[in-house]
């Protein structure tokens, strides 16, 4: 009878559902957390308000008492053996700390194979993705490469058992652990690793498949500011509607992922949090206000614009609940409201001229219009060396960008366009390695 309670608790009426997932595509989300503010044990579920910072509901209790089941056959998982889990020795390298004088040594340590892996939260979780076509919020444990989701109508947990989800291998494999995820505008879910060496997709259907589709690389232009750089694992991703993909990593950092090229850009940093305040979760409220949450710091939510990654606080409660994920279905949007001015593309064209290096090398792009989504350029004398291409669109967006490599006076290269490409108007521009534009040209799609 306590089970069934416990269980029923848990579910709500068709009508209350409904409003909470209304509210939930504005200004709620899913968080990861804890049973009460400022823990760090990630095995809650809770649907919060970003403005009030309010529990709306709980959605999973690490106290409550359910059975997963597999994902493919609806069965219940398959039970371990306890006696697999025993701890099993393993070494770890520790670095060099030059403050100490101490050299980089190897330490062992005990860590279980199973990690206890049968309860539904088994090892904390950083990462989960709401799909609000199906009613799900997906989902991945730290230390474990499996995915998993809660079907938000019934609150029963299903796992994808026995199927890879990554390639972390235990608690002390940092670097792969999966700690960004999100629904993204086609529908499929993407996963990304701390080190961002593996991008995983998942689809939501029936017959869901799950893809690693490898390595996500620096754009050209990052320099310094790399997506694999450790100082910014962790974090949270969103998603906006023309298909791209935004990292906000743990150290405030803000990349922009083109999934058609798998390409990370590097947009800056975000201005105006307080001291000690860790970007660990992050949902977007509208437009392209993104609000973020820490997963120490419990004073506030914040939210910062992605057109100039400027913060400011969202709730004005004592204190909220921190969190190492959030997820909503909202999408970030840059589309101009009537209300916005219009930008002319010939003024766009005539103030990029203006800061194109005097006596740069001439660009011809063809065919212009394009209608097969690929361009070829002639270039002509150009000095030998590495560049990048960058598209935008009339408002100043980041498309796409390809590295290429000048060996001759002379030279013909291509460059894709995204797939899906909007017809429209848009800016290619060559850029030098020191940053400088070198040439500026209008590309009209078909």
């Amino acid at each position: 009878m306590k089970q069934k309670l416990t269980f029923a608790m848990l579910l709500l009426c068709p009508v209350c559902f409904a409003q909470a997932q209304k509210q939930a595509g504005k200004t709620t989300a899913y968080a990861i957390t804890s049973q009460g503010k400022g823990s760090s044990k990630w095995t809650e579920v809770k649907l919060v308000d970003l403005v009030t910072g309010k529990e709306i509901r709980s959605v999973y209790e690490s106290k409550s008492i359910s059975e997963p089941l597999n994902a493919r056959t609806k069965q219940p998982i398959e039970k371990k053996d306890e006696a697999a889990a025993k701890p099993v020795k393993r070494f770890i390298t520790l670095p060099a700390d030059p403050k100490t004088n101490t050299p980089e040594r190897k330490v062992m340590v005990y860590a279980t194979s199973m990690l206890r892996r049968d309860a539904p939260f088994a090892s904390s979780s950083a990462a989960c993705a709401y799909d609000s076509r199906h009613e799900r919020l997906y989902y991945t444990p730290m230390w474990i490469n499996e995915l998993r989701y809660i079907d938000l109508k019934t609150n029963k947990i299903y796992y994808f058992e026995n199927e890879d989800f990554g390639v972390v291998s235990g608690g002390s494999d940092v670097q792969n652990q999966v700690t960004r995820m999100v629904i993204a505008a086609d529908g499929n879910g993407y996963a990304l690793t701390n080190d961002a060496k593996h991008l995983v997709q998942f689809t939501t259907n029936k017959k869901a498949t799950i893809t690693d589709l490898g390595a996500v690389e620096d754009a050209f232009s990052n320099g310094e500011n790399s997506i694999h750089s450790k100082k910014g694992f962790g974090g949270d991703m969103i998603a906006d509607d023309e298909g791209n993909l935004y990292v906000i990593s743990a150290n405030r950092n803000v990349f922009m992922i083109n999934l058609a090229t798998k390409q990370a850009t590097f947009k800056g940093s975000i201005k105006g949090l307080p001291a000690g305040f860790t970007t660990n979760g992050a949902a977007v409220e509208k437009g392209s206000s993104i609000i973020v949450a820490s997963s120490t710091a419990t004073g506030a939510y914040y939210r910062f614009d992605l057109n100039n990654l400027q913060a400011e606080k969202v709730t004005g409660a004592e204190s909220v609940f921190n969190a190492s994920d959030l997820a909503n279905a909202n999408l970030a949007s840059f589309k101009k409201t009537k209300s916005d001015p219009v930008v002319e593309d010939s003024k766009l064209i005539v103030a990029d001229e203006e800061r194109v290096e005097a006596g740069s090398p001439k660009m011809t792009i063809y065919p212009n219009p394009v209608t097969n989504s690929v361009v070829k350029l002639d270039l002509t004398d150009q000095a030998t060396g590495n560049y990048e291409l960058r598209l935008f669109d009339l408002n100043g967006k980041a498309i796409s960008s390809k590295t290429i490599n000048i060996s001759g006076k002379q030279q013909t290269v291509s460059f894709n366009l995204p797939l899906q490409l909007a017809k429209g108007i848009y800016i290619l521009k060559m850029v030098a390695e020191n940053g400088n534009v070198l040439n500026t040209e209008k590309l009209i799609v078909e």
